[in-house]
């Protein structure tokens, strides 16, 4: 078993010793070798040799496989070289992966969008309030009060049912154009070609929930 703690300058150190020293045959690799600084190691005799540089003892060979060794290599981010395939094989770290350009810069644009009236949709929370007494998704029926207790209190998402660019600018949306919805079934609502309706996606959800069943 390859002990914890071992970290990259045990490896180091234990490839300088590999370089002053030479790898014995009986410790040579035939399947993998370990890629560092564009030279080639045989992983099993890395570990060996670094975990001597971690607790004074080098690790046996018989406790582990090539395999084993392979594997803990790729996964703590290393490159291994499969001799018999001739290829590489890695993984990249998840940590290391980050954005692809500094974020925070201020960044302007000139766009056109479809005004919306804001209000209409705080009038819509409100009129359900005062003649239901809670706000709850009318496709799924999803509370964020029941669900978060006071932090969701009072919270629901509104959804225009008339898509903004077939009102023309023409036409002022009503409480009754609007649904109260949780923010999965908002987003649910609007993934697609085309505006599903709330009737659409309260069958979609019958649908999968009978499938389940």
């Amino acid at each position: 078993m390859i002990p914890k703690g071992l970290q990259h300058h045990h490896f180091m150190q234990a490839i300088h010793e590999i370089d002053k020293n030479g790898v014995p045959d009986s410790r040579a690799s035939y399947i993998y070798d370990l890629l560092i600084e564009g030279k080639k190691y045989p992983p099993k005799y890395v570990i060996s040799i670094a975990t001597k540089y971690l607790t004074g003892k080098p690790l046996s060979s018989g406790v582990f496989n090539a395999v084993t060794a392979k594997d803990y290599f790729i996964r703590n981010g290393y490159q291994i070289l499969d001799k018999k395939e001739n290829k590489k094989i890695s993984i990249i770290k998840t940590e290391n992966i980050e954005s692809s350009f500094p974020e925070g810069r201020e960044k302007y644009k000139l766009h056109r969008s479809l005004e919306r009236d804001s209000s209409i949709g705080k009038k819509a929370k409100q009129n359900r309030m005062d003649t239901i007494g809670e706000l709850r998704c009318d496709v799924c029926n999803f509370s964020f009060s029941d669900k978060y207790g006071e932090l969701g209190a009072g919270f629901i998402e509104a959804h225009h049912t008339i898509p903004v660019s077939e009102l023309k600018g023409k036409h002022k949306t009503k409480i009754k154009d609007m649904a109260l919805v949780c923010s999965n079934c908002h987003r649910m609502l609007h993934t697609g070609k085309d505006l599903k309706s709330v009737k659409e996606l309260q069958e979609i959800i019958n649908a999968q929930s009978s499938k389940n069943t």
